[in-house]
């Protein structure tokens, strides 16, 4: 029970201890413990409302039967409980909560004007529960219980403890086809969030989430826990979340049960998932195979994030509070943050924290400073989620609800200190809250800021060399190893391939066959025959050629000089190669150049700072490397310039399923500069499965390359390896102060979103 703190004298409680208050017949209470201590459950039958409260407040509640006032309840509380009897102020405090939340009979003037201005109190919450109503639309659809009977009676064996062996079974082989398709499913991860798909990953996660409720239902009702009602959540009109009423199963007296309960929406909900990883492994491309892939990503996603997140009150946040047996753990977060600013903030030092809070208060603090951060997080990011509703006009409704947040907290600061100027030391808590003010206002004052654009950049060698089999054949001898220094036309790898060589033998003996042929019709005369000959003898020596020229690729030379790289040639020896397989890749000796790529928002601020050169910063180097922008391509591309820097290879540019691979204005400039037959494996040295896998991706958003010369000499470009890639920023340029920059970019963004919204209106 979460029940005011003030003591002040209230008129609408005013003479209490004469008062004899009757709680209402259909009030019932439920036995619990928690770590030991006992505890009751209070639930509202009629309005289908649960309020945890303690021992003594239990005893309290219970015995206003109508017939005793008071005065008389606090001398039987005193002779039976002792020290742990409740005092004056504290039964105040909870008749006031009990009016507030009409749980009382209604028999006096005294109630009705607490529940009046309980009313009153509410109404001026209203403009912000509006708010919350349009942001998280509430459709009721009706009460579930006679179809969730039907259903346990057909399903209620997914709560037997069998079941569970099977659920588990599933899910373990699911995860293990996860594992072995993770590339494949990485890639198709672009895809997923395309327009295109959104109306099939919205059907998707509506029927997941329907299944989840269902789990809930089913059971709830396993465990006899009535489920009045269910209905659909619209978040900020757009992602429908179903819900069901499971509250009841607060009254079950032991936790497991209850931990059954709030996790069975997320047990149903993996093995669903589970199933369909099975459905999207052995389908082809097409319909089946994108619903799969859709539930397993709704599942995932939004189970973790939402669902599981003990951060949010859902599924994993009961769980959390039930297994670490801290009821209400979410109100007592948020009365230990409280407590601690009036503490610590305030200077309030005869603010005493609650026993209940304070033995766990590491716990309780710890959760309530993470759920805050939390709480925080999601409201940006609806707010950014509302703001692109309507075209951009749904920046009215962010703007509505910043200043209706700003106005409410900054109302309820200050009423507090005006009810707690006795307790208050006004010089101690200004200086206080002037010094917490100073340390968040500061450094957006004192910081200087040269912003720079965060640009993706990797190692390149435009001049190496990628060596192909060009005849296919097995590897008899490995003449290298990787980091070799090798010369230019020195051999190897060499293969063999009987079959060739055979055809090459054949070829030599047909071709003094059709010589010594040849002559003896020149001898003869025979005219017509000799020159008939001569054309044989031509495409015999012309096969002869070609396949002499296949035989010599059999021994794979270096093309240039440099340094041998690649990533299997230990594992070469014995192997047959097919044609285009790669084998090894050179790298030149000569400098490497930066490949460093750039969003179309982002280009106008380098072009106009490209002369103040770059520094970057690659991942696995303690030091920043030093280069000047060389030349910038002309145009944006979707095509990813170098394997290294694509999600599936472990890089920072998300990618998405190329939608066709038609045209050039299509493919980019970047992928017609640096093809992937240039060597751009997962570390730029021709690794064939990256290079298919490249082959039908490309960047989600278009982004412009550029070309960057490393500055120093040899020893500054000496560890640079082919793919290695980090993040490059402009240096110099103008210095700002922290909060010039925030207020820039914030006033920037609201502006797109007012020229968004007025472009579409037009």
């Amino acid at each position: 029970m979460s029940a005011p703190q003030s003591t002040l004298p209230d008129h609408a409680v005013a003479e209490f201890s004469s008062r004899r208050p009757q709680l209402r017949g259909d009030v019932r209470f439920s036995f619990q413990e928690h770590g030991g201590r006992p505890s009751y459950v209070l639930e509202d039958v009629a309005k289908r409302k649960y309020f945890q409260v303690g021992l003594p407040e239990y005893h309290f509640l219970r015995s206003l039967d109508g017939t005793r006032t008071v005065r008389e309840l606090l001398g039987r509380s005193a002779r039976v409980s002792g020290q742990a009897a409740l005092g004056e102020s504290q039964a105040q405090s909870i008749l006031r909560w009990a009016i507030d939340h009409e749980l009382l009979e209604s028999e006096n003037v005294d109630q009705d004007d607490r529940r009046g201005q309980h009313a009153v109190d509410q109404e001026k919450k209203r403009p912000k529960q509006i708010l919350q109503e349009v942001l998280f639309l509430k459709l009721p659809l009706g009460n579930p219980d006679p179809f969730l009977h039907l259903a346990n009676r057909w399903l209620g064996w997914i709560a037997a403890p069998w079941f569970f062996v099977v659920w588990l079974v599933v899910v373990l082989g699911a995860s293990y086809q996860m594992a072995v398709h993770w590339r494949p499913f990485m890639e198709s991860a672009g895809g997923a969030i395309l327009p295109d798909n959104w109306l099939l990953l919205i059907i998707t996660f509506s029927l997941l989430k329907l299944i989840h409720e269902l789990g809930h239902g089913i059971v709830a009702k396993r465990f006899k826990v009535p489920v009045p009602e269910w209905g659909v959540r619209l978040l900020a009109f757009i992602s429908p979340l179903t819900y069901v009423d499971a509250s009841a199963s607060w009254r079950l007296t032991t936790r497991w049960p209850r931990i059954c309960v709030a996790g069975a929406g997320m047990y149903v909900e993996l093995l669903v998932a589970a199933i369909t990883v099975f459905v999207w492994v052995e389908t082809d491309p097409g319909l089946i195979n994108t619903l799969a892939y859709n539930s397993i990503f709704a599942a995932s996603v939004v189970t973790v994030l939402f669902n599981a997140n003990p951060l949010m009150r859902f599924d994993g946040y009961y769980i959390l509070s039930d297994l670490l047996q801290i009821p209400n753990l979410a109100m007592k977060g948020q009365r230990m943050m409280g407590w601690f600013g009036k503490k610590y903030l305030l200077g309030m030092k005869d603010e005493i924290l609650p026993q209940t809070i304070a033995e766990r208060g590491w716990v309780i603090g710890t959760y309530g400073f993470a759920a805050s951060i939390w709480k925080v997080v999601i409201w940006v990011g609806i707010m950014s989620m509302a703001s692109s509703l309507f075209k951009g006009a749904g920046i009215v409704i962010v703007f509505a609800a910043l200043m209706g947040s700003v106005i409410s907290t900054v109302k309820r600061f200050f009423t507090f200190l005006g009810s707690s100027l006795g307790r208050l030391n006004p010089k101690v808590a200004s200086l206080r809250i002037a010094g917490f003010a100073a340390l968040i206002i500061l450094p957006f004052i004192l910081i200087p800021v040269s912003p720079s654009p965060k640009m993706a950049t990797v190692v390149h060698h435009p001049e190496k060399a990628v060596m192909r089999v060009e005849s296919p054949g097995f590897v008899t001898e490995v003449l290298c190893h990787n980091g070799q220094a090798v010369n230019e036309g020195e051999v190897l790898v060499k293969l063999e391939n009987r079959i060739k060589t055979a055809e090459l033998s054949q070829l030599e003996l047909d071709v003094r066959k059709s010589e010594t042929q040849s002559r003896r019709w020149f001898d003869e005369g025979h005219i017509a025959s000799y020159q008939s000959e001569l054309e044989n003898l031509k495409a015999l020596e012309k096969r002869l050629e070609s396949t002499r020229e296949l035989v010599e690729t059999l021994e794979i030379r270096a093309p240039i000089a440099g340094i041998v790289h690649g990533d299997h040639i230990g594992n070469l020896l014995g192997r047959f190669l097919q044609a285009g397989d790669t084998v090894v890749t050179v790298i030149p000796n000569d400098p490497p150049e930066l490949l460093v790529t750039i969003g179309e928002d982002e280009i106008d601020a380098v072009r106009r700072r490209r002369d103040d050169g770059i520094k970057v910063h690659l991942r696995g180097h303690g030091a920043e490397v030093s280069a000047k922008l060389d030349r910038l391509e002309a145009r944006a591309t979707t095509a990813l310039p170098h394997l290294a820097l694509g999600a599936i290879s472990g890089g920072p540019l998300a990618l998405r399923q190329r939608a066709t691979m038609q045209s050039d204005r299509k493919r980019g400039l970047a992928r017609e500069r640096f093809p992937a037959g240039d060597g751009g494996g997962a570390m730029g040295l021709g690794n064939d499965s990256d290079e298919e896998a490249l082959a039908g991706q490309e960047l989600v958003r278009p982004r412009i390359i550029a070309h960057a010369i490393v500055d120093g000499d040899e020893s500054a470009f000496a560890n640079l390896k082919e793919g290695e890639w980090g993040y490059a920023k402009l240096t110099g340029g103008q210095q700002y102060r922290l909060g010039e920059w925030v207020y820039d970019k914030m006033a920037g963004w609201v502006k797109r979103q007012f020229d968004r919204a007025r472009n579409a209106s037009a």
